[in-house]
């Protein structure tokens, strides 16, 4: 797990906390900057992550390796014919 940087921050007395030096340099945080915050109630861990300047862009090409062996339009042709 090399890739995996692993850091300790305490919550304030206003609940604040400061981003590890280590974490905001390797995510390229600067100030300014949102956080997207997720809790995972059955794992029990908090999930943050830095919010997209665009969705578009960051989930472009998302499942492309779905078509890798099939054309879209033949996997289309293909569903339509069953039903």
């Amino acid at each position: 797990m090399d890739h995996v940087v692993k850091s300790e921050s305490e919550i304030r007395t206003r609940y604040q906390i400061t981003i590890p030096e280590e974490i905001r340099t390797r995510a390229k945080l600067n100030i300014g900057d949102s956080l997207l915050w997720q809790y995972d109630e059955i794992r029990q861990e908090i999930i943050v992550m830095p919010k997209p300047k665009s969705f578009s862009d960051k989930l472009w090409g998302l499942g492309k390796d779905i078509w890798e062996r099939e054309s879209a339009d033949d996997y289309i042709r293909k569903e339509r014919a069953e039903w």
